[in-house]
């Protein structure tokens, strides 16, 4: 799985989620992308992002599993996470 961290530096939001983003990519051993919608546009079009902050969590072949966007806690990302690790794991 791979995190897509969408956020843009205007965004208080984003600058306070990216520490917890960054914590739960690394609790998780998950690679994580930090894009930043004002410097590549083209990336948050192809991914339909158009709020933030957005995060997408792909599969290893970057097939979007789950996105949330705007209001969202760390707690829904690491609950899905965990649901789809333990499936994974059987």
């Amino acid at each position: 799985m791979k995190v897509r961290y969408f956020k843009n530096n205007a965004c208080g939001v984003c600058k306070a989620f990216l520490p917890k983003i960054q914590r739960i990519s690394q609790d998780y051993n998950l690679e994580l992308e930090i894009i930043d919608v004002t410097e590549s546009p083209e990336i948050a079009g192809q991914n339909m992002v158009f709020t933030v902050p957005t995060v997408l969590i792909t599969d290893k072949n970057g097939s979007e599993m789950k996105r949330f966007a705007r209001n969202f806690s760390e707690l829904e990302i690491r609950d899905f996470i965990e649901r789809i690790l333990s499936i994974l794991n059987q």
